[in-house]
């Protein structure tokens, strides 16, 4: 195609959301941007258990949500919400690894084999910031309990790959988490986003009316004045009156019932309603 583009905008491109034929119609759209909005709300909540578990100080300066991402989660959780993968950049393991046992990280120019005890303690992680990250984006204080996914016979689809980057104030270097969220966590955060289910507009539509909801207004007293002796009222006035024998119950201004007014247990209840008669 040549010529001029018809799309004119200011928005970089790494925050351009690419709706799938298969997210049409949902609120997709709305997942990158809420889970922007959640860390942006709550920038410490992982950095506060790195500092308490492991003694590291780190500050969230970037969240970016991609739609795919080439290497595959270090670890596959399941949980009642869904499937969840976790990956760690080695830098951030290490230096975790480092402090959990009272080191102190060093920058390395090598790439040594990954140990047992990077990946013990990657699994670690992956439980503790995943459940962290869903009661987050949830907004619920309940542990959603996630167990280990092993399944090689199963490829799970990833629908959205939230990368949190951090930078260590004890190294300096920059570092990300990733967090993988499978079809049925989107779908559970697109229903929270989408808000309450209309009511369908299908059935008996005489049964729907009757849903509506309708104010009734008991009149306990009334009292006739002249108008002067209203403009004389000041705040504070007492007004001596009695209770009406039988109240009336009315309906946007219009009288349906009487009834009698009696007490139990410091309330008050209408009973002996019976129908009002228009003159």
């Amino acid at each position: 195609m040549t010529g001029h583009s018809k799309v004119h905008h200011a928005v970089p491109v790494e925050q351009l959301t690419r709706l799938k034929p298969s997210k049409l119609g949902r609120h997709y759209h709305r997942v990158p941007q809420y889970i922007r909005e959640v860390f942006a709300k709550y920038p410490r909540v992982i950095g506060d258990y790195f500092l308490r578990n492991y003694r590291i100080n780190l500050e969230l300066h970037r969240v970016v949500v991609h739609e795919q991402r080439e290497q595959d989660p270090g670890c596959i959780y399941q949980g009642t919400f869904g499937k969840l993968g976790f990956s760690i950049e080695r830098s951030l393991l290490t230096e975790a690894l480092e402090c959990y046992y009272g080191g102190c990280a060093r920058p390395s120019l090598s790439a040594p084999p990954v140990s047992s005890s990077e990946q013990r303690l990657q699994a670690r992680l992956g439980v503790d910031v995943s459940q962290i990250f869903l009661r987050a984006v949830l907004a619920s204080d309940d542990n959603d309990e996630l167990l280990p996914h092993d399944n090689d016979y199963e490829t799970v689809c990833w629908e959205y790959v939230a990368e949190l980057q951090f930078t260590s104030h004890t190294s300096a270097q920059p570092a990300s988490i990733f967090i993988y969220m499978d079809h049925q966590l989107v779908d559970e955060l697109t229903s929270r986003l989408s808000g309450p289910v209309a009511p369908s507009s299908l059935g008996n539509p005489a049964r729907q009316l009757q849903q509506l909801p309708v104010r009734l207004s008991c009149v306990l007293a009334s009292q006739q004045l002249p108008l002067a002796k209203v403009l004389e009222l000041q705040v504070g006035d007492i007004l001596q009156t009695r209770l009406l024998e039988r109240c009336e119950v009315r309906v946007n201004q219009q009288k349906l019932f009487r009834g009698s007014i009696f007490e139990e247990d410091g309330c008050l209840y209408l009973t002996s309603l019976e129908s009002f008669e228009q003159p």
